[in-house]
């Protein structure tokens, strides 16, 4: 009868849960990793890439990683020029991660994803990213982010307005901002020739408007200055698959914005 009774307390009252275990945002897996490699040996296969200052990248995560937007190429090209630890974040639309396959099935493996949807500007919805980049800045990883929210309709070596939220989010959390510029990415063909330039970061510094204010400048003011002239290209290159390359990291130019 008594080891009924524990049993029966034992349902009523069952333990504690045991608390969860921290979501470790640093480390890349091995999955990542090897994603990571096969990405990296791919574009250079398929193109001539000159990265510049990497030596600017932080070596510890809970930093922002800004750069101009042209092409799909861009997150990718972030990807295989940093190092795959600390492990890189990159905020998404919803529904442009849907398709087509391929982008959700390598952001799904090479890269974590914080998705939005498009037009929810609710409080509740912005309080929940911002809940989901602390939690990965304070866990260790890196937030890779296109502060212009858009692409523009041709390259032009300068950038759109940057929006709010990379001054939010670097105001919010304290995080240094490491500048980053591309150039040559708007169109691609075999082995053509593009550019990634990374920048000294922003010291990190939390604040009010007045803050959010200051860091929107200083990444603009940052990427400007970093932004290298196109890359000189083989007059004789045939620019071969130019169409299928082009349009293989084309993303959706929404507004088709032009900058002033």
């Amino acid at each position: 009868m008594a080891d009924l009774q524990v049993k029966a307390d034992r349902a009523a009252n069952p333990p504690p849960a045991p608390p969860a275990k921290p979501v470790n945002y640093r480390q890349a897996t091995i999955s990542f990793r090897v994603a990571q490699w096969l990405l990296r040996f791919i574009l250079h296969f398929l193109f001539v890439i000159e990265v510049k200052g990497l030596e600017n990248i932080p070596r510890e995560g809970g930093y922002i990683f800004a750069g101009n937007h042209l092409s799909w190429i861009d997150p990718f090209l972030m990807l295989i020029g940093a190092p795959a630890t600390p492990r890189i974040y990159f905020m998404a639309n919803r529904k442009e991660m849907e398709r087509p396959a391929y982008r959700k099935f390598f952001t799904k493996r090479i890269g974590g994803v914080i998705l939005v949807d498009q037009g929810s500007g609710s409080p509740a919805v912005l309080r929940g990213i911002a809940r989901q980049v602390e939690q990965v800045l304070s866990g260790g990883g890196v937030l890779g982010l296109f502060p212009e929210g858009d692409v523009s309709g041709i390259e032009t070596g300068r950038i759109l307005p940057l929006k709010k939220g990379i001054g939010y989010f670097a105001a919010s959390s304290g995080a240094a901002i490491v500048p980053v510029a591309f150039r040559g990415t708007k169109e691609l063909w075999f082995r053509k020739k593009i550019v990634m330039v990374v920048g000294k970061p922003i010291p990190g510094q939390r604040g009010g408007k007045d803050v959010i204010e200051k860091q929107i400048a200083a990444t603009a003011e940052a990427l400007l200055a970093l932004m290298p002239p196109l890359p000189a290209q083989n007059p004789q290159s045939r620019q071969l698959f130019k169409k299928f390359l082009t349009e293989l990291f084309t993303q959706e130019v929404v507004e088709h914005p032009i900058p002033e």
